[in-house]
């Protein structure tokens, strides 16, 4: 191979790095941008916005911390997302080992139904997920949005979970039961760490989709005493607040989740190389 076609890959490939930085910072720095925004930088009277505020503040989260609701909603929001992962994953991880392990009859086409319920939007199906929750007394719950939040994420987690428990060879399984450890024990001190990265990554998707969803939040708890972040914000845009506002709660809806991810990314290496046997 060339030198002029090994330099135009390289370039190629750098240049694709950095559009795809751009297009995941570009979002990101908006959102620190009008977080941080005075008046002047919004309202410039027709001029052009500027591309940093002109006097940087953080008046803005100094507004948003003295509500005493927002630290009622941030509670409310990360308990829910909580239950959810630990609830997705109670359910989730052994449906995963029994679908990913065993060659179950139908076990594809169960597959591909569960994860096919997904493709409908929430909206087609927030109708009558609610109605059935009304006559179960869930409504306005914590409980209740729980057991929602689970609905949504428990087919991703046992998607992700199959795929997680497939990778991981059955020789390790086999030598581990000829050494006399039981198929309960094989699955705690072998399998569960080596798909640890997959059940960490399921974890994380079920804590992002609890903690951004709104529409089932919207339906269940819009009406009571029970607030989430995301209706916190949609409330503060009913009053039509400035850019600001609105960007400073979208960063405090970013923050936990990149917290979240961070703290369990030790757990997804550590999962590589843990649960072998000699």
């Amino acid at each position: 191979m060339s030198n002029h076609r090994i330099r135009y890959r390289r370039l190629t490939l750098y240049c694709g790095i950095a559009a795809a930085f751009v297009l995941v910072a570009a979002p990101l720095y908006l959102l620190v941008k009008y977080s941080i925004s005075d008046p002047d930088s919004i309202n410039t009277g027709g001029a052009p916005i500027p591309l940093w505020p002109y006097s940087p503040t953080l008046r803005t989260f100094a507004y948003l911390f003295s509500d005493s609701e927002f630290y009622g909603v941030v509670l409310n929001s990360l308990c829910i997302a909580l239950a959810t992962v630990m609830l997705s994953l109670s359910l989730g991880v052994p449906a995963s080992y029994v679908l990913g392990r065993y060659r179950l009859p139908g076990r594809k086409i169960f597959t591909l139904g569960l994860i096919s319920i997904r493709l409908f939007p929430d909206i087609s199906s927030v109708i009558p997920v609610t109605e059935f929750f009304i006559r179960l007394g869930a409504q306005n719950t914590y409980w209740g949005i729980i057991l929602a939040h689970t609905l949504l994420a428990l087919p991703y987690v046992i998607f992700i979970g199959i795929s997680a428990f497939e990778s991981i060879p059955n020789d390790l399984e086999e030598q581990a039961t000829v050494m006399g450890a039981s198929r309960a024990q094989a699955f705690v001190r072998i399998l569960l760490p080596l798909a640890g990265p997959g059940l960490v990554a399921a974890a994380i998707y079920a804590f992002l989709l609890s903690w951004d969803e709104f529409i089932f939040a919207y339906f269940l708890l819009g009406l009571g005493r029970i607030s989430t972040l995301t209706l916190y914000l949609n409330q503060k845009m009913s009053f039509a607040p400035p850019q600001n506002i609105l960007a400073t709660i979208s960063v405090c809806l970013s923050i936990p989740v990149v917290l979240f991810a961070v703290l369990l990314q030790k757990y997804m290496t550590a999962g590589i190389t843990s649960g072998s046997v000699k």
